[in-house]
């Protein structure tokens, strides 16, 4: 009799353990997290996924990475297909072109998701905060910024007979140090990192809000750089190969500065894994004040959850949200890989980022520039990539020597304008 009554109680003990861990299983929360990062900057994003998942089993995390370039297109293919990833990430100037597809953080479907998980927005740069509202909504929280740097090769700037620990940042003192660096036979600046069209669009874009221009009237209903200053600023550009013959036509500046053959190079933030294998002989430095003012171009990335299927359960936007405050508290490893200076201050503030070697070379000009207010946000637009394209297009014409820097922003200057006139 007892024996049957032991086994009978064996029995159901098994039964709710069983029970227990079926309810266990029932209430794992899967979510897809697809970003744009790839290469060193990808592989820590993976390693802080990887330390989510451990402090957190509860959660799965499946996390896509890369393609950059077909992002957007990809992001809204989702959401239209009823099957968006759960977290994503945008660029602030890209919220505009995208609001359709992206939950409002505070109004969301199942509340104010900032206020349930505790986002406090006084700890973000306010800047960054506001670029990530549109019609009076957040739709996304800011949590690091990509900035346009001077970097520069010390040992050349040593043969070129220049004090390796002082960068130029007068038009003046720049002039010179190029034209000694070419001297000593090594080609002087590259403007536009790699040579993508993109990156001399920013450059002039830099060198014409130095001058006080703005690119568009406020309404955005036509285009204001077709002038004195704008041209001023594509004649430097053009200059810089075709007077100066400081670089030449089509190359690829990260791989003159990794050969050791460039002085002084623009670059993005996310350049100094590049920089980094050269050892100690370079630096990073603030862009130089050309004209009127200092200016850097600076964007955004920022965490966004793109617009869920109706009836998705609390449980997932809130484990979408736990994932973006983990990601938050470990953004210091993260900065001292991929380079993006925190636009959450209390990663800015972390004593491990401040001592490291990549915030003591470089990072530290980005805050300071970031801190200053000597920024600048790109197009915010609903058809912004396809005005930055019409710009970049013409800009990259005038740099090859192909059409006049006059003819180059009157084209651009047309294109626009009838961009900005389409219903």
């Amino acid at each position: 009799m007892r024996l049957r009554i032991w086994s009978a109680f064996v029995m159901v003990t098994f039964l709710f353990f069983i029970i227990f861990l079926g309810s266990l299983q029932a209430k794992e929360i899967n979510i897809q997290f697809r970003t744009m990062e790839h290469g060193k900057a990808a592989n820590v994003e993976q390693e802080i996924v990887d330390m989510f998942g451990k402090s957190r089993p509860d959660i799965k995390v499946d996390l896509l990475q890369g393609q950059w370039t077909q992002y957007y297109s990809q992001l809204r293919l989702a959401v239209m297909g009823g099957n968006p990833p759960q977290l994503g990430v945008t660029l602030l100037q890209k919220i505009v072109e995208i609001e359709e597809y992206l939950t409002p953080l505070d109004q969301s479907p199942v509340g104010n998701l900032l206020e349930m998980a505790g986002i406090n927005p006084a700890e973000f740069d306010q800047k960054g905060w506001k670029a990530g509202q549109l019609n009076g909504k957040q739709y996304a929280i800011p949590f690091n910024y990509p900035a346009l740097l001077m970097w520069y090769n010390k040992d050349i700037f040593s043969k070129a007979g220049l004090d390796p620990e002082k960068f130029p940042d007068t038009m003046e003192e720049f002039v010179d140090a190029c034209n000694k660096i070419k001297a000593a036979g090594f080609y002087a600046f590259h403007p536009a990192s790699d040579g993508p069209p993109r990156f001399w669009r920013r450059t002039w874009y830099m060198l014409f809000w130095e001058q006080g221009g703005e690119l568009f009237d406020e309404g955005y209903t036509k285009a204001t750089f077709n002038n004195e200053q704008g041209i001023k600023a594509l004649q430097f550009l053009v200059d810089v190969i075709h007077k100066y013959g400081w670089n030449v036509v089509g190359a690829d500046g990260y791989k003159q500065f990794s050969g050791k053959e460039l002085g002084i190079i623009y670059a993005g933030n996310w350049f100094y894994p590049y920089a980094a294998k050269l050892g100690d002989n370079w630096s990073g430095a603030k862009v130089p004040k050309f004209f009127d003012k200092r200016v850097t171009w600076l964007n955004g990335h920022g965490f966004q959850i793109p617009k869920q299927p109706e009836g998705t359960p609390k449980e997932v936007y809130m484990a979408a949200m736990d994932l973006i405050k983990f990601y938050l508290k470990n953004l210091p490893k993260s900065t001292m890989v991929a380079g993006h200076i925190p636009a959450y201050k209390p990663a800015l503030a972390d004593k491990t980022l401040i001592e490291s070697d990549y915030y003591t070379k470089a990072g530290k000009y980005i805050a300071a520039m970031v801190e200053a207010g000597e920024l600048h946000y790109p197009i915010r637009n609903a058809k912004g990539s396809e005005l930055e394209n019409a710009i970049q297009i013409n800009v990259e014409l005038a740099v090859n020597g192909k059409i006049s820097p006059e003819e180059a922003l009157a084209n651009a200057e047309k294109e626009c304008n009838r961009i900005l006139s389409k219903k």
